[in-house]
């Protein structure tokens, strides 16, 4: 008869382990109930900032909008007044000055009359190969530029993808919310 004493002690350890789980377990989820009381409580904030912020993100996507529309419309007026038919007038002076040197040589140019013609021409020629130049920088220098304001609306726009929000002001202090009972809680 010894075998049952044994077996009942053994299984009033069991008993008692599992009790002590039990009770570890019932402690934790107090803590888990606290801890999600807190959470709820604090819910009506986070709400209020989370709108504050797609508020504030939606004024500056606004902002950076008509930025870019902007530039868009002012590079459209500088191609209007600057670019226009520059490609013919850049062709129709390179055109004159090889007109112009056909015919010097085909007029003579070893002849002693035509000296004065020729020296004068040659200047001629110097003047529209200046002009011809600087045509060409300033055209250089305007595609330059259009290109730097494409790449800055483009930089808008990858600035606008990146952009990281700016912390919004906490609310205004209120009173606690009560505590609600886990079984109270909206669903």
């Amino acid at each position: 008869m010894t075998v049952i004493p044994g077996l009942v002690r053994r299984a009033a350890a069991e008993a008692e382990r599992r009790l002590r789980e039990s009770a570890g377990l019932l402690a934790r989820l107090g803590r888990d109930l606290e801890q999600s009381a807190e959470a709820w409580r604090m819910l009506p904030s986070y709400l209020d900032r989370l709108a504050l912020l797609e508020q504030t993100v939606r004024d500056q996507d606004a902002e950076l909008r008509a930025l870019r529309a902007e530039l868009d419309s002012l590079i459209a007026q500088l191609n209007d007044r600057v670019l226009p038919r520059i490609d013919e007038r850049m062709d129709d002076t390179e055109r004159d000055v090889a007109a112009v040197a056909t015919s010097l040589i085909r007029t003579g140019r070893d002849s002693a009359v035509h000296g004065t013609r020729l020296a004068a021409a040659e200047r001629r020629i110097g003047d529209l190969r200046t002009r011809i130049a600087q045509l060409e920088q300033r055209t250089g220098l305007w595609r330059d530029l259009q290109a730097t304001m494409a790449r800055f609306g483009d930089d808008l726009d990858t600035m606008r993808a990146r952009m990281a929000l700016r912390p919004a002001e906490p609310p205004a202090e209120t009173a606690p919310a009560p505590v609600q009972n886990i079984t109270d809680r909206p669903a």
